[in-house]
């Protein structure tokens, strides 16, 4: 096993250079993008946790991403003093009001912690693909990091999806370490990369599933092995690592509600849960209740109510069992999604290189299995953004070694066509990321159409969350247009960055018209109706698609309605 130390130096420059490059890009992307609906919440919350340690609100998503990106917030302060039981979104509102002459300057302060949680994550990747194949192969993987439109689109973001990513890696690299030096420290380290995962994001609790499964292979495959743990020690090492997982994600909740009986927990009617509680009522889960109450929400949140998840033209209340799989194949670069599926392929069949590579690709299947199972949110393939960052890793060894062969001095005809293939794939991967940048989040691949066609297959956080205030402003000022009919999917109001407008009405809208593109798509939502922030039904605002566009701001559609 290759240790870190062992990387040559050149390699461990070009990757700080990689590195620079992704936090350049994000910090561009991080002042262009107006503040994202989850965003919205997100920063206040954790402004509010930071000062309070109150972790009741909002239990769906964990507090240490959120308190993380707030602490920027804490030298200078904005005006912001809510009430215990102020709600979450409603903190988001007050937070906005209190502060609109520098509401986008403390977030572009906030999303540089994003930015630099995204740059560990590149490290990581950097130093676990040269562990594992090579530091050519380390500095391939931080390539497609630092240039993937998808990691690019998330990783400027006040959201806890790039953390999640973060956290899950690192608990595939801890298991990947243990795996390699089954000792009670790394047993240690990897419970609390487990504690660590989950606290960043809910979804990082997969990751305690991989470990068991990941011993299983481990087991089969190296039983022949001298010195390898027995069952007994294995057992021993699990124990450790849950131990310290159970202490870390308690101490991430201030140890609150610990040990509650499920009879206080706050569970959704005929969830699995509440199942649970139904049947043992004083049972006690050695677990925060905000957590408890978290996982709940995780699989019960949105199912049975009016259709809110779109795919491919269609609304429903309760989703797909493919959502993921879909929305992942529209919205990876497909040069990566052609390597992968290779990659995938050689693994099953044995040929995987790299010692444990499972520990890469069995972290990738359980993340789209749960969440075809357990997630009730399409919403987004930001939900298996953590699967990138292991492609990346699984990917590099491919496109290494035609290259390797060539600066070796090796020049048949076939070493050379590999390499000229794995050019031309690079170079289509990056002109897919500079034609869209700064707008990453408006990424399609050519399954979808490209950008321009995107929003046909998926809307919401794949391509429009409100990130387009800041363009629609300055196309505004360009064109001498002083307000427009609006229909904007977003939290934030408008007038926050400068833009006059009138709530979009069928029955009296004539002349300059904006609408995003999960409103024209049929998505419900809230946005202003009689002056004031309410519910959108599904299907209001698609009569639109009868007219033609005539331009389009981002995410965003301009008609010109007689």
């Amino acid at each position: 096993m290759r240790s870190a130390s062992s990387i040559p130096r050149p390699a461990r420059l070009i990757a700080l250079l990689l590195l620079l490059l992704f936090a350049l890009q994000a910090f561009w992307a991080a002042c262009e993008d107006s503040v994202t609906i989850d965003e919205f919440v997100h920063l206040p919350l954790g402004l509010y946790m930071l000062r309070s340690a109150d972790f009741r609100h909002d239990p769906i998503n964990p507090p240490l991403a959120r308190m993380l990106a707030a602490l920027p917030l804490l030298v200078d302060a904005p005006r912001f003093d809510p009430g215990a039981d102020t709600p979450h979104w409603a903190m988001g509102t007050l937070f906005m009001q209190a502060n609109a002459g520098d509401y986008q300057a403390f977030y572009v302060r906030a999303r540089c912690v994003t930015i630099l949680l995204a740059c560990v994550l590149g490290g990581l990747i950097f130093v676990w693909a040269s562990r594992l194949y090579g530091a050519d192969a380390g500095l391939m993987a931080l390539f497609f990091f630092a240039l993937s439109p998808d990691m690019l689109a998330h990783g400027h973001l006040v959201t806890l999806d790039v953390p999640g990513a973060l956290g899950v890696t690192a608990s595939a690299f801890a298991l990947w370490r243990l795996l390699e030096r089954p000792t009670w420290a790394s047993a240690s380290v990897l419970g609390a990369a487990l504690g660590v995962a989950t606290l960043f994001k809910l979804s990082g609790i997969i990751m305690v599933a991989v470990v068991p499964v990941a011993i299983v292979v481990s087991t089969l495959r190296e039983s022949g092995r001298p010195a390898r743990p027995s069952i007994r020690r294995w057992l021993g090492l699990m124990v450790a690592a849950a131990l310290v997982f159970v202490c870390v994600l308690n101490l991430g909740y201030g140890f609150r509600g610990t040990l509650a009986s499920l009879d206080q927990a706050t569970l959704r009617p005929n969830g699995l849960l509440a199942t649970v509680r139904a049947a043992f009522p004083s049972l006690r889960v050695p677990a925060p209740l905000s957590f408890v109450n978290g996982v709940d929400l995780v699989m019960t949140t949105g199912v049975g109510v009016e259709p809110s998840y779109f795919l491919a033209g269609r609304l429903s209340s309760s989703g797909w069992w493919y959502y993921h799989l879909v929305a992942f194949a529209l919205k990876t670069p497909l040069p990566v999604l052609a390597v992968t599926l290779i990659a995938l392929v050689l693994w099953i069949i044995g040929r995987a290189p790299g010692a444990r590579s499972y520990c890469v690709f069995i972290p990738v299947l359980l993340i789209f299995a749960f969440n075809s199972v357990f997630n009730s949110q399409d919403i987004g393939v930001r939900h298996v953004l953590p699967a990138l960052p292991l492609l990346f890793i699984a990917i590099a060894p491919l496109l290494t070694a035609p290259l390797r062969a060539i600066v070796r001095g090796r020049r048949p005809a076939t070493d050379v066509t590999r390499a000229v293939i794995v050019a031309c794939t690079l170079a289509w991967f990056v002109a897919g990321t500079v034609r869209i940048a700064p707008r990453y989040l408006q990424y399609f691949n050519e399954i979808a159409g490209g950008p321009a066609n995107g929003h046909r297959f998926l809307i919401d956080s794949n391509v429009d969350w409100g990130q387009d205030l800041i363009r629609l402003k300055r196309y505004m000022d360009a064109r001498s247009v002083p307000s427009v009919n609006l229909a904007y999917f977003g939290r934030v109001d408008p007038r926050v960055y400068g833009i006059a407008f009138v709530p979009l009405d069928e029955r009296s809208a004539h002349g300059p018209t904006v609408a995003s593109a999960s409103f024209l798509m049929g998505r419900p939502y809230f946005w202003y109706v009689d002056g004031r922030l309410q519910w959108v039904k599904p299907g209001t605002f698609t009569w639109l698609q009868a007219h033609r566009p005539i331009d389009r701001v981002g995410s965003m559609f301009v008609y010109d309605l007689p």
